[in-house]
């Protein structure tokens, strides 16, 4: 399992996620015409993100995340800041331990409900799922997180609600069961570093950071 990035440290100031390489063109013809057709894989994920550091605890962690991801080369698990779009009624919570302690300072478990569950199986590269809501209602445009057996944490956004039954994009990156978790309040994604020798800037006088961060899904 890669990585995860430490979201509530390295908070980004501003971020965009999108999905590229989803359709191919043919170019332009004559009449101006460009004619394009979906990719039965629905392209790739695509995160830009800006930071600012400015406390040696966020300088000295984004440093380590750089060296581990080896120039590119390793993995990690991208959080987008979704929270604000999630299904209406759905709240972070937290639990203990199985014996019911806690971290030293009282603190327990950061913990998620799923929001929703799957209530039939879904093929791989499928659009259609069909769940049940444990928390909050969905409207369209919400994004959330499976975390497939194989693939890993893989994204998603919905596209359209009817009933019980949703429509996503990209396809299913894998095959899922019936009991299949839906994350929608912290939906993330494997990724690799796409911009490895531009990802961290120089210092400032004040020993201020900044960062941009271009993140691909990785597979």
């Amino acid at each position: 399992m890669p990585d995860v990035w430490p979201y509530d440290l390295l908070t980004p100031r501003a971020e965009r996620a999108r999905l590229q390489g989803v359709a191919i063109t043919g170019g332009q013809s004559v009449g101006g015409i460009v004619r394009s057709a979906r990719m039965d894989g629905g392209g790739l994920w695509v995160i830009e993100q800006e930071f600012f550091f400015h406390s040696r605890a966020q300088i000295k962690t984004a440093r380590a995340i750089e060296a581990g991801l080896d120039g590119g080369t390793g993995e990690i698990i991208v959080r987008v800041f979704e929270t604000p779009f999630a299904p209406v009624g759905s709240v972070a919570s937290t639990v203990p331990f199985s014996d019911d302690s806690t971290f030293s300072d009282g603190t327990e478990f950061g913990h998620v409900p799923s929001g929703a569950t799957l209530t039939a199986s879904a093929a791989l590269r499928a659009t259609t799922l069909s769940l049940t809501m444990i928390v909050g209602t969905l409207e369209g445009g919400e994004r959330f997180s499976i975390t497939h057996p194989t693939k890993g944490r893989r994204l998603y956004t919905i596209s359209r609600v009817s009933g019980n039954d949703i429509t996503i994009r990209p396809p299913l990156r894998e095959a899922v069961t019936v009991g299949t978790e839906l994350d929608f309040m912290q939906p993330s994604v494997v990724c690799r570093l796409a911009n490895p020798d531009d990802f961290l800037g120089a210092l400032d006088l004040n020993n201020n950071l900044t960062a941009t961060a271009v993140w691909v899904e990785s597979f």
